[in-house]
């Protein structure tokens, strides 16, 4: 039998856009990998994760979530972006743990945002704002209302991209268990050409609430992406497989597998971007590039 992630990167190398593409394709590449650029995509998320751990039958969980999370950039008159990304999900076979063992459940996850007010400059993105959660009381919700700030650095060059983007999360209100939980998100990004892109992306975090044994999660990863016109659609393809190298011991997610699909779009509640046209608003109205 083929290797699934063989096959999912050979359909990616696959990718024949009925347009051609001009040179700009690898620098709408990067800046789709900067959280701070202003580009508007529909992201359509998949991600199959397996678990593992030292609790009865935790080798044997797995689940599947469907991610829809909108990235709504709005440019401000004095040239800066206001970006909004919820995210609204469903999972399928998501593990509880509780007295009684481990237990499986379908249900609608709570919505996790962030909102970043971000600016640009001799190649640099800087941003900061706030990034939270909001409770949905289905079986899976944490029940929780999360809030915590959050910063950005971004580094665009000839060669890619890197930078970091860290937030925490703070329960302030609710009826689940307290959290307070810190994270970062570091990324790197090699471009290959033609709009391919290789690096890592992951998110590092620390449960200050957990036990100082299980307080870290670390994971690496491997990101392969392809962003490309389909016809008179540009689109990103993104893959990428995280493997949780620290975790807590009793159980945790182990493997990650993610599939990506992003289509660019002009943002709908920002029809006329403001005077003046610059290098930034370029990026929000991006047309396809032929």
């Amino acid at each position: 039998m083929r290797c699934p992630v063989l096959s999912l990167i050979g359909c990616l190398a696959g990718t024949s856009p009925s347009a051609q593409v001009g040179p700009n394709i690898d620098d709408l590449a990067k800046e789709l990998s900067n959280p701070g650029a202003a580009n508007a995509t529909m992201n359509f998320k998949l991600e199959y994760r397996s678990f593992d751990g030292t609790l009865a039958g935790a080798d044997d969980q797995n689940s599947t979530t469907l991610t829809f999370q909108p990235v709504l950039p709005f440019i401000l008159p004095n040239g800066n972006n206001l970006i909004f990304r919820p995210a609204f999900s469903y999972v399928w076979d998501q593990p509880s743990v509780s007295s009684g063992g481990i237990s499986t459940r379908n249900s609608w996850g709570d919505i996790p945002y962030d909102l970043l007010y971000s600016w640009s400059g001799e190649g640099w993105t800087f941003g900061a704002g706030v990034v939270g959660s909001i409770p949905t009381g289905s079986a899976a919700s944490s029940d929780n209302w999360l809030l915590g700030p959050s910063a950005l650095a971004v580094r665009t060059t000839d060669w890619g991209v890197w930078g970091v983007f860290p937030f925490h999360n703070e329960k302030v209100g609710g009826n689940g268990p307290d959290m307070s939980l810190s994270s970062l998100q570091y990324f790197l990004f090699y471009s290959l050409g033609e709009g391919w892109l290789i690096g890592t992306g992951p998110t590092m975090s620390y449960d200050w609430n957990a036990p100082s044994g299980d307080a870290w999660t670390v994971p690496l990863q491997l990101s392969l992406s392809k962003t490309a016109a389909i016809g008179k659609q540009l689109v990103k393809l993104n893959f990428s497989a995280d493997y949780n190298m620290v975790r807590p011991d009793a159980f945790a997610e182990e493997w990650t597998y993610t599939f990506t699909v992003s289509p660019v779009v002009k943002n709908p509640f920002q029809r006329t971007p403001p005077e003046p046209v610059d290098a930034v608003t370029r990026a929000a109205v991006l047309a396809p590039i032929r």
